[in-house]
């Protein structure tokens, strides 16, 4: 991948974890202009599913070198943020969503050490989870 295209991927997933940066302000500032809680999963769920179809897609192009089957647990995995969504906002489902960032950040260690993913994803993948989870524990504790 040329340079350009690391550093443009570098700003767009930092860019992403703005809003989550957002609501965890929102949230310790106690400004009641937003939900910040629902706007914090709804944007979770969003990004989960985002990173369920890299998986998806990694799994269509490199399935001999993935140690488990990425179609199934990238839908499962997209399928829960969803039904913690739509059963409700409130902090035990918004829990769910930090828990599904650490598993997808889990398989991309297992797939950087497979060769797979080069090694400035991993590391720019592992500090934006860094940054939603922090964020997502701080709106959860605060809301």
């Amino acid at each position: 991948m040329k340079e350009y295209d690391i550093n443009l991927a570098k700003l767009l997933t930092y860019s992403g974890t703005l809003p989550f940066i957002g609501c965890a302000l929102v949230t310790a500032l106690q400004l009641n202009a937003i939900d910040a809680a629902f706007v914090a999963h709804a944007y979770s769920v969003v990004i989960i599913s985002f990173l369920c179809g890299i998986h998806w897609a990694i799994y269509l192009f490199f399935s001999e070198k993935c140690l488990n089957n990425l179609l199934l647990s990238s839908n499962i995995i997209a399928l829960i943020a969803w039904i913690s969504l739509i059963a409700s906002a409130n902090k035990i489902s918004l829990l769910f969503q930090p828990l599904c960032f650490l598993y997808l950040l889990m398989l991309d260690r297992k797939l950087r050490d497979v060769g797979v993913l080069a090694t400035w994803f991993y590391d720019l993948r592992r500090n934006a989870t860094i940054i939603v989870i922090v964020s997502l524990i701080i709106v959860m504790g605060l809301s």
